[in-house]
């Protein structure tokens, strides 16, 4: 009997101690919501952005704007308006045009990709009045059955034109009557859609104005010299599937011709459609538009040329 109460006292306290070794130090029931507060996930830390967007009645940050059509509805656009934004100074003004994937009428789909998403990134801290009306649909082309979509080949139908070229030279138009803007320093840039619509916009509107930017998108060569005065800064991937290099090259090649008297290419090496991210990280391109104002357009004489296209092995000398 003794020996029985032996062994089972042996083995309570076998069992106790492993009990002891698995339980962390301090675990008991007291210590449980200690436990589980230091498990909690610190809060969210707002943004200078989020913040000014808190407000629903709020002035600066995205503000959405509505203009109306010719055909009688209204419009959707969105007005990046910077944070530390005071009427007593003129500020620059860029209208941006996004791509095919962002089209709709919700005012919002505007600013997931491109320029507005740029400004999202850098948290707010942006120093350019941002006019980004919203395309309401376009209808891209597929290829015949088995085959592949041919890049040289533009497949868009619609897009930047007729009434929503005219509902964005509205949008901005109406913006430039609401803030202060300096009208003397007024941008165009796009991607990919917007980027064909930046150069029909630009030779359509060539007073208008001081700079363009287009992004992995293609235009008419034969309007080379209505563009010709105007600085441009053109964008493309070298790798593109979707818009082919050769649609920006031709531009470039026309401009060229036409001598234009100020112009760049960068084409990104092994990046494909998405040039646009390249384009806007830094302050490469901000800085090159903020050096050129619509009153000087025509006003340059000699040829300004930079080619940056190492892929380019047929590229024009400037």
């Amino acid at each position: 009997m003794r020996l029985d109460r032996l062994l089972l006292a042996c083995l309570m306290l076998l069992v106790l101690g492993a009990a002891a070794q698995a339980a962390p130090a301090g675990d008991s029931p007291a210590a449980a919501p200690a436990a589980k507060a230091s498990e909690a996930q610190p809060p969210v830390k707002l943004t200078p952005l989020d913040e000014a967007m808190k407000d629903p009645n709020h002035k600066t940050g995205y503000v959405k704007k509505a203009v109306k059509m010719a055909d009688g509805p209204e419009r959707i656009y969105q007005v990046f308006v910077p944070l530390d934004y005071t009427a007593d100074k003129k500020w620059p003004v860029i209208l941006f045009l996004h791509g095919a994937g962002e089209c709709g009428t919700d005012g919002q789909k505007v600013l997931i990709q491109g320029l507005p998403k740029e400004i999202t990134k850098r948290e707010g801290k942006f120093e350019f009045i941002v006019v980004a009306p919203q395309c309401e649909r376009v209808t891209i082309s597929k290829p015949p059955e088995g085959e592949k979509a041919d890049p040289g080949k533009p497949r868009l139908k619609g897009g930047w034109n007729d009434t929503q070229e005219q509902m964005a030279m509205d949008a901005l138009k109406a913006t430039l009557g609401e803030y202060a803007c300096d009208k003397d320093r007024v941008y165009l840039t796009g991607l990919s859609m917007g980027g064909y619509g930046t150069w029909g916009f630009a030779a359509k509107y060539p007073g208008q104005f001081a700079a363009i930017v287009p992004i992995c998108g293609g235009g008419d060569p034969a309007k080379a010299d209505a563009l010709k005065t105007i600085p441009t800064w053109v964008w493309h991937g070298a790798d593109d599937g979707t818009v082919a290099p050769a649609r920006s090259r031709d531009m470039v090649t026309a401009l060229l011709k036409a001598g234009a008297t100020e112009l760049r290419y960068t084409e990104v090496p092994k990046v494909g459609h998405n040039s646009w991210d390249n384009t806007y990280d830094g302050n490469a391109v901000f800085d090159w538009l903020l050096r050129h104002k619509v009153s000087d357009l025509g006003k340059q004489t000699s040829a300004k040329a930079v080619i940056d296209a190492p892929s380019w092995a047929d590229a024009p000398k400037p």
